[in-house]
C-alpha cells in the first residue's frame, strides 16, 4: 500500500489492518465503548494488555510494572469543580486512603486504588456528575482554559459555555471514545493575560481581534516538546464549536495510525503540511476560513490575591508541588460552602478560590511554590526516576519564587511538567557516574512560552543531584544581575543569543571557579570566555570555537576523581550520559 493511501484508511476497514500498530488493531477488533459494557464482569486481578488499554479510555490506569495499584483520573472542564465534588473526592480519599495529585490539565488523579475497590470508586465518581471518561488514551483530554475565565479583569470572552458544549459532544459520542489516532489536548482562552501558556496544546484557540471583533486565532500541533504553530485561521466565537467538531472528524479520518511514536497531530502536520490539512478540514467545515487576526496576549505575573471584575478577590491555594491532602480539600470545600465561594483547579497545579470579599484567606496552605509545575514523580508513576516531593527540595525554591521563574520539573522525558515550555526546565534522570547509577538532572533554559516563540533549549545533559542547587543558583544569579524584568525577557534578549555549548561551558566555569562574572551583549562568546577564564587550565578555545570540548573537560574535572582508575580511561570527549 502506498504511503499516501495510509492517510485515508477508515477505522471500519479491516482490510490491510496488519499495517496498524497494536492499539489500532484492538480498536478495529472491538470498539472501546462496546468493551466497556462488560466492565462489571472484569477480573481486575488478571488484566491483559488489551484490558489496560481499553480501561484508559474511561480514566482507569494500571501499569504491568506495578499491576497491584490503580489510578483514576478525573476531568473537570476548564478546571470548574463544584463544592460537592470536592466533598466527595475528599471523603473517598479518606475512606480508601488515596493520594490526590493535581494535574497540569486542571484535573485530579486518585492514586492508591486496588483491584478490590477501583470499580466501586469509579462508579461512585461517575454517578455524581463527575467524569473520568477519556482522560487517558486516544481521546480528547480535559479541555483547559484561563483560570480567570469569565471573572478576571483581563477576560474578554467567557469560553466555558463552549467548553461545556465540546465536552458534552465528545463524552456522548461513542464513536470517538478511544478511537482517535492519538490524544488531542485543547486549550481555549478568552483572556489576554493567562496564568499559563496553552502553546503546548495540540489545538490552541487564543484570544484575538479582527475588524474590531473579538474571536480566536488557531494554533495547531503543540505538545510537551513542541510549540503549537500559527496556521493563519481566525474564528468568530459562534464558529468555535462547529470548527471543533469538524476538526475532530478530520483528525479521526486522516490522523496517522501506523507508528505509535509518530501519530500525534504534530506528526500529521509534519507529514502533509498545513495547507493540505486545511484541504482535509474543508470536507467537514463548510465555512470560509478567515485569515488570522491580531493576537491579544500579555505577559503577566499573578499574585496570591487578585482583584476580579466584580470587585471581589481570588485566592491561590498552593499545593505541595501538585500534591494535596484529603483534609485540605475538605477544608477548602467547607470554607467555600460556608462563604458561598467558587473553586477552580488551575493548570498550574494550584487551587483557586473566588469571590472573597477582601484579600484575606481563612485557611493556611502548604508552603508550595506558585511558579513550579511538577510531575507525579516515582511515587506514583513507573516512568519517573525521581521522587519529586522529596528531591524538589534540592532546588533554590525561595529564589525561584521571588523572581517568578517558571520551572517545569518532569520525572522523565515524556515531559508531563512541560519542561520545554518553561524558563527553567528540569528532567530527573539517572546516569552512570563511576559505574554507579546516580540521580542527575537534565537542564533546559530560555523557553519563550507566553507568545509561543521558542522551546527551552537543552543546556546540560546531566547534572548530579548534589550539585543541582548550586548550578541553578548561578543561573538565577545571572538573570538577577542582567536587569531584565522577567526571566523570559532575559532569555529573549540575552541568554538565547548564545550557543548552547557555550552556555554549558560558561555556567560550569562559573561553578568551578566561583567567579562573579556575567554575560554581556557587546562581547561575543570567545571574547567573554577569554576575558574571564583565560587564566584557568580548562581554557582551551581553538579557532573553531569548540566549547563542547571545554564542557567535557569541566564535566570530567568536576565530577570524576583524578585518582580514580576509572577516570584514567576517560578522555576529553567524555560526556556524562543519561
Amino acid at each position: 500500500m502506498a504511503k499516501k493511501d495510509l492517510l485515508v484508511i477508515e477505522m471500519n476497514n479491516k482490510e490491510d489492518m496488519e499495517c496498524f500498530n497494536f492499539r489500532e488493531k484492538l480498536k478495529i477488533a472491538q470498539k472501546p465503548y462496546d468493551y466497556f459494557k462488560e466492565i462489571k464482569n472484569l477480573n481486575f486481578d488478571q488484566l491483559a494488555s488489551s484490558d489496560r488499554i481499553f480501561l484508559q479510555d474511561f480514566g482507569i490506569y494500571n501499569n504491568e510494572l506495578n499491576d497491584e495499584e490503580f489510578m483514576l483520573r478525573l476531568r473537570f472542564p476548564a478546571g470548574r469543580i463544584s463544592n460537592n465534588s470536592l466533598l466527595l473526592i475528599s471523603n473517598l480519599a479518606q475512606k480508601y486512603n488515596l493520594q490526590i495529585i493535581l494535574t497540569a490539565r486542571a484535573g485530579i488523579q486518585l492514586h492508591g486504588l486496588n483491584s478490590s475497590n477501583i470499580l466501586e470508586v469509579f462508579n461512585q465518581i461517575n454517578s455524581q456528575n463527575i467524569s473520568s471518561y477519556q482522560s487517558f488514551g486516544d481521546n480528547i483530554r480535559n479541555i483547559t482554559s484561563d483560570i480567570f475565565d469569565g471573572i478576571g479583569v483581563y477576560n474578554i470572552i467567557e469560553v466555558f459555555p463552549y467548553i461545556e458544549q465540546m465536552q458534552s459532544y465528545i463524552l456522548n459520542h461513542p464513536d470517538y471514545i478511544g478511537l482517535l489516532p492519538r490524544r488531542l489536548s485543547i486549550g481555549i482562552s478568552g483572556s489576554y493575560a493567562n496564568v499559563n501558556s496553552c502553546f503546548a496544546s495540540d489545538i490552541y484557540f487564543a484570544l484575538a481581534k479582527k475588524d474590531n471583533v473579538f474571536g480566536f486565532n488557531v494554533y495547531l500541533g503543540g505538545k510537551n516538546t513542541q510549540i503549537a504553530q500559527d496556521v493563519n485561521i481566525f474564528l468568530y466565537k459562534e464558529e468555535l464549536f462547529e470548527f471543533f467538531k469538524a476538526f475532530i472528524q478530520m483528525f479521526n479520518k486522516y490522523g496517522l495510525r501506523l507508528d505509535r511514536q509518530r501519530n500525534r497531530l504534530y506528526n500529521l502536520i509534519e507529514e502533509i503540511g498545513i495547507e493540505k490539512l486545511k484541504e482535509y478540514l474543508k470536507e467537514y467545515y463548510n465555512k470560509k476560513l478567515e485569515t488570522k487576526g491580531e493576537l491579544l496576549l500579555e505577559k503577566k505575573n499573578f499574585n496570591e490575591f487578585e482583584k476580579l471584575k466584580n470587585s471581589k478577590y481570588s485566592f491561590c491555594y498552593r499545593s505541595l508541588f501538585a500534591r494535596i491532602e484529603a483534609s485540605e480539600l475538605l477544608e477548602i470545600a467547607n470554607w467555600a460552602i460556608k462563604d458561598d465561594l467558587e473553586v477552580r483547579l488551575g493548570t498550574d497545579q494550584q487551587i483557586y478560590i473566588f469571590n472573597l470579599l477582601e484579600p484575606k484567606a481563612s485557611i493556611i496552605h502548604y508552603n508550595g511554590n506558585r511558579t513550579m509545575l511538577a510531575c507525579a514523580g516515582s511515587d506514583f508513576c513507573p516512568y519517573a526516576y525521581w521522587n519529586i516531593k522529596e528531591e524538589i527540595q534540592s532546588l533554590p525554591l525561595e529564589k525561584i519564587e521571588r523572581n517568578n521563574i517558571l520551572v517545569g520539573f518532569s520525572g522523565c522525558l515524556k515531559g508531563c511538567a512541560k519542561h520545554e515550555h518553561s524558563d527553567i526546565g528540569l528532567v530527573g534522570l539517572k546516569s552512570d557516574i563511576h559505574g554507579k547509577r546516580e540521580k542527575t538532572a537534565r537542564i533546559y533554559l530560555g523557553g519563550l512560552y507566553t507568545f509561543g516563540e521558542a522551546n527551552a533549549r537543552k543546556i546540560f545533559n546531566a547534572i548530579p543531584l548534589y550539585s543541582l542547587k548550586e548550578i541553578l543558583e548561578i543561573i538565577i544569579d545571572e538573570y538577577e544581575q542582567s536587569g531584565y524584568p522577567t526571566f523570559e525577557s532575559f532569555s529573549k534578549n540575552l541568554l538565547n543569543n548564545f550557543d548552547t555549548d557555550f552556555l554549558s561551558s560558561w555556567f560550569l566555569a562559573k561553578f568551578k571557579t566561583k567567579e562573579k562574572v556575567y554575560l554581556k551583549k557587546n562581547l561575543n562568546e570567545i571574547e567573554l570566555f577569554k576575558k574571564y577564564f583565560k587564566k584557568y587550565s580548562f581554557y582551551n578555545i581553538q579557532e573553531n570555537k569548540n566549547f563542547y570540548n571545554i564542557t567535557q573537560i569541566l564535566y570530567k574535572d568536576l565530577w570524576f576523581s583524578k585518582e580514580s582508575k576509572e577516570d584514567e580511561k576517560l578522555n576529553n570527549t567524555y560526556i556524562l550520559k543519561a
